[in-house]
């Protein structure tokens, strides 16, 4: 069948293929419904799927939700058959398991997995890259599930200037999530919720493992990626013991490892060209490349807190910056890695470092700059911040892949062309929630 010209089509496609089959992780019928049954006349489902449209076509506030669903089209009416309140959003949202919806989360990604949306972009493995995010600075400790500022979670602390207008007595909700950057659309494929006084590290056992459970068999994920701050031989050992190849961050944390590090790679970097480096790019009237040594010397170490036996290579990343006075400034990056000498290229190592960094330019930017996470959730009671949490995790899973895959044509000489910037890409969504539906999608 010939594709539809129009991106609302095609977004109607997409998503009314799913929810009419009510493909894996797609279906709310089965949601728990905490009302008084003999005054219901809304199935939960309903709900919960006004949310998932509201935040899909990234409506500010509630209100903004009310609006759009008395102007659905009979495509959105067969999810919302009518309109819903704002105090009745605000009202359920607090009381959605996010369990539940952790669960819908991992079946969709183990179906657009199988449907072959999913596959590595220039690397030979899936690569899951670990990192901890705020989901919201509130004014309450959300029924004991807030961190109290403290040193402890100084990196989400609100900038001074804030804390001079409004006061540094605040709560955090961090929590780590888990996102597939080997993948050409970034998807998010897990959020853990860090308990009051436990910090990232400490937590990384948990997130593994559940991650093991959930996808474990499905071979999407090969390597796990992970910034300095979550650096242990524990963390290490979790990893390689689950069968998995770890990329870890090395910073003076752990200072031995660190030290060695520098005394090995750094002399090799002043001698010796570079095992692979990226073309000049330019950045904000800058040029920058990134320049790859590596060494096997620190295989197996022993110091003073164990051998670390599945430890095999040690990469150094070199960011040389030229500004537009023409002045170099070199920027070093250290990694240790459980992973065979020649799992990847020396290129694709230095692809995989900086595909590092999309967990934070495509997820989490994305989620505090285009959905505003961080800044003003739409509820914030109750369980309200981790359901909204996971519910926005789907919402941004399903915007990527169709800015990244199914929105993007290609170019006369078969490239791809830029993806649909995002203020662009929700209206089309949104102008999709109001169509019809198409003769082909009916029944």
């Amino acid at each position: 069948m010939k594709k539809p010209n129009s991106p609302k089509k095609r977004v109607q496609r997409f998503l009314a293929k799913r929810a009419r089959n009510k493909a894996k992780g797609w279906d709310y019928s089965d949601a728990a419904d905490p009302r008084q049954q003999a005054k219901v006349t809304l199935p939960m489902e309903s709900i919960v799927w006004a949310l998932e449209l509201g935040l899909v076509s990234n409506q500010p506030t509630l209100r903004d939700l009310e609006t759009l669903c008395k102007q659905l089209g009979s495509w959105g009416r067969t999810l919302v058959p009518e309109t819903i309140s704002d105090t009745t959003l605000d009202t359920e949202v607090r009381r959605l398991s996010p369990d539940y919806l952790l669960a819908k989360l991992v079946l969709r990604v183990r179906d657009l997995y199988r449907s072959k949306m999913l596959e590595p972009a220039g690397l030979p493995c899936g690569v899951a890259t670990i990192d901890g995010k705020n989901l919201a600075t509130l004014d309450h400790d959300a029924e004991g599930t807030g961190h109290a500022r403290s040193s402890a979670n100084d990196k989400w602390h609100r900038s001074k200037e804030q804390e001079t207008k409004l006061g540094t007595d605040y709560y955090l909700m961090p929590a780590l999530r888990s996102t597939l950057t080997s993948a050409e659309a970034k998807l998010c494929l897990y959020q853990l919720a860090l308990p009051p006084g436990v910090g990232e590290s400490t937590m990384l056992p948990a997130i593994v493992e559940a991650m093991h459970q959930a996808y474990g068999r499905s071979g999407m994920i090969e390597v796990f990626d992970v910034d300095a701050g979550l650096t242990s031989l524990a963390n290490a050992g979790l990893i390689d013991g689950r069968g998995y190849g770890y990329i870890m961050g090395l910073k003076g944390n752990q200072p031995e490892l660190f030290a060695e590090a520098q005394a090995l790679l750094e002399p090799m970097a002043n001698a010796q060209p570079p095992e692979a480096e990226t073309p000049w790019e330019r950045r904000n009237g800058k040029r920058i490349r990134r320049r790859l040594w590596r060494t096997n010397e620190m295989a197996g170490i022993e110091n003073s807190v164990g051998t670390w036996t599945h430890l095999r290579q040690t990469w150094l990343v070199r960011q040389e910056t030229i500004d537009a006075a023409g002045k170099l400034e070199n920027e070093d990056r250290y990694f240790i890695s459980s992973l065979l000498w020649n799992y990847f290229t020396p290129s694709q190592i230095l692809l995989v470092v900086r595909l590092h960094w999309g967990v934070e330019n495509d997820a989490f930017n994305s989620l505090d700059l285009q959905w505003r996470e961080d800044s003003g959730p739409w509820c914030t009671l109750g369980t309200a911040v981790w359901a909204l949490g996971l519910l926005r995790l789907m919402a941004y899973n399903t915007v990527q892949l169709l800015r990244r895959r199914r929105l993007r044509d290609k170019n006369p000489n078969g490239s791809l062309r830029a993806p649909m910037s995002w203020r662009s890409l929700f209206k089309v969504i949104e102008d999709a929630l109001l169509l019809d539906l198409e003769p082909v999608l009916v029944g």
